[in-house]
């Protein structure tokens, strides 16, 4: 224990009083209740949550990732109509060779039908001694029969009209010849006009080759056109009930 001035009287007293004995000046300070404190609000401003820090990047990856799937579905659909497009442009384009087949051969086909039949009614009054007004310039080129039928022939075949039509029935054979390689690929569905079209160019060679180079006696060389002939409208009849109609293309 210490002994202190009074700050009041100036008396000394000890520094452990609360009051001064001798004026009773307060030595102590009244302890201050404090109210107790209330919990402080903090106002987060400007702070986002960590999870909310990811969404703006996968909703750019979501609308990324569906704008790739759309585009590689478009792209799929183009090609897919690209495609479509040229196999109908095949399809029609192929029908329309099989068109100018079937013209280009029936144009060698009735040539060769004319001339050959020609030949044979030559061949025939040589041997029979038959007068025709069509024959009778080769059987009877100077007003009677000749002795061999392969003279006549000869004089038939060395005309000049028979000449120019072997010329045409050559050429005809040359151009059908290559639309025939033309149509060797048939595009899907066209496969079954292929098989016909082979069969009516096979009808159109036997034919044609007959005219050109007429072979066999007067029966064999009859029967051989007969049946040339016949298989070859067989088949060109066949091919007709089996061509399709051509698509119908909107133009891009």
């Amino acid at each position: 224990m210490a002994l202190i001035n009074c700050p009041e009287c100036n008396k000394e007293i000890s520094d452990k009083v609360k009051a001064c004995p001798h004026c009773g000046f307060p030595l102590v300070e009244e302890e201050k209740i404090e109210a107790p404190m209330t919990p402080q609000q903090v106002e987060v401003t400007g702070v986002k949550l960590a999870t909310k820090s990811y969404k703006k990047p996968v909703i750019i990856g979501l609308v990324i990732l569906i704008l790739v799937i759309a585009a590689f579905f478009g792209i799929k659909y183009l090609n897919e109509q690209k495609a479509e497009r040229a196999y109908q442009e095949a399809f029609n384009n192929y029908i329309d060779n099989i068109i100018l087949f079937q013209i280009m051969s029936l144009s060698g086909a009735a040539d060769a039908e004319s001339y050959t039949g020609l030949m044979g009614n030559v061949w025939r009054n040589a041997i029979y001694e038959e007068k025709d007004g069509s024959t009778d310039k080769y059987t009877r080129p100077n007003g009677y029969f000749v002795d061999d039928f392969n003279t006549a022939l000869y004089n038939l075949q060395t005309a000049a009209s028979s000449k120019s039509t072997v010329s045409e029935i050559k050429e005809n054979q040359d151009n059908v010849q290559k639309l025939m390689k033309d149509l060797q690929n048939p595009p899907a569905g066209l496969e079954r006009c292929y098989d016909t079209i082979t069969e009516l160019y096979s009808a159109y060679k036997g034919l044609t080759d007959l005219a050109v180079n007429p072979t066999g006696s007067l029966t064999s060389f009859t029967e051989s056109r007969r049946d040339k002939i016949d298989g070859y409208l067989s088949a060109n009849d066949k091919l007709n009930s089996q061509i399709p109609e051509k698509f119908i293309i909107e133009a891009p």
